[in-house]
């Protein structure tokens, strides 16, 4: 089993990314899941996991949307490219510090998980209008699964 630890929007941002989340899957009968930027993943411990989320820094963190990307690989099929800022780099520097397994942090906001052609995501994408930034308010570990459906929420703490 094995856990991650996502970064999740404040209300209004939630409300915002997820909206845009549920009708992708509905309109590509793809899985449904709550927006968030995942900072760390394949953490073996959950209490491991949930020490490493009390040293972080508790202030909100806001996100800048750098661009649309698209990948072959189902976790990144569309998604909102994150600049890497100090805040980001700083918040997962902490948690490498304390987990110290290996994790590729290219922070991302998942739109769709689904194999689809290069076609029609580049379609999609034309036609996603996504605003400047987002702000997050909490973090969670979740247990990690292929399937999405699987996933569940086992801890959260909110950023002050």
């Amino acid at each position: 089993m094995t856990y991650s630890i996502w970064l999740v929007p404040n209300s209004k941002n939630a409300k915002y990314l997820n909206r845009i989340i549920q009708n992708l899957a509905k309109e590509h009968n793809a899985p449904k899941f709550s927006a968030h930027i995942t900072l760390y993943s394949g953490i073996k411990s959950l209490s491991k996991a949930k020490y490493a989320i009390q040293l972080l820094d508790a202030r909100k963190i806001k996100a800048t949307k750098t661009g649309i990307g698209q990948s072959d690989y189902v976790w990144k099929t569309l998604y909102i490219k994150i600049k890497k800022d100090k805040t980001l780099a700083k918040t997962q520097k902490t948690l490498h510090k304390t987990l110290g397994t290996k994790y590729d942090f290219a922070p991302h906001i998942s739109l769709i998980y689904k194999k689809m052609s290069c076609s029609t995501k580049r379609k999609i994408k034309t036609h996603l209008k996504i605003k400047k930034s987002f702000a997050f308010g909490g973090v969670m570990i979740i247990r990690s699964s292929t399937d999405v459906s699987k996933w569940k929420v086992l801890h959260r703490k909110r950023l002050a």
